[in-house]
């Protein structure tokens, strides 16, 4: 299978999740930000890639997100590109910590390329406000961890909660 297929089906799940969420307009929370992704395998090989992510989150308690990192993998270049969908248990969550679960595809170049699924759960500092960090821990492509920063525009009239 060419490496142009492969990515065919992540694209098609993101547009198919990602669309419907845009098109509520300005009921649509959107995040930005950047990324720090570690993986490991059992065999030893380590990776780390970095980069930025973005995500649109309804007024609800769901999320669609894409990340893109480049990086090294056992001292060769990589990058990998992820789409996943989260579920936030505290989606208004202000000044307190809020734990999200999260699934979706992962699509490695370079060193250990191939395609993975993902598997995890992370806790995000004040998910209704503006900004934040958020840390995961989980699997795909071997274990992961994730280190993020967030920003977050929100439709008028977002009210979080303490």
């Amino acid at each position: 299978m060419s490496h142009r297929r492969t990515g065919a089906p992540a694209l098609l799940l993101f547009a198919l999740i990602a669309g419907p969420l845009a098109a509520q307009g300005g009921s649509t929370i959107v995040e930005w930000g950047l990324h720090g992704t570690f993986t490991a395998i059992d065999s030893g090989r380590t990776g780390l890639v970095a980069g930025p992510w973005v995500a649109l989150r309804t007024l609800g308690s769901a999320r669609a997100v894409a990340s893109l990192g480049v990086g090294t993998r056992s001292g060769a270049a990589t990058g990998r590109g992820q789409l996943a969908l989260e579920y936030l248990l505290s989606p208004r969550a202000a000044g307190r910590v809020g734990v999200y679960a999260g699934g979706g595809l992962a699509g490695v170049v370079g060193a250990g390329k191939g395609g993975y699924l993902l598997a995890y759960v992370g806790v995000e500092r004040s998910p209704g406000l503006s900004r934040g960090w958020s840390l995961e821990a989980g699997l795909g492509g071997g274990y992961q961890l994730r280190a993020a920063f967030h920003w977050r525009r929100f439709p008028p009239g977002w009210r979080p909660r303490k």
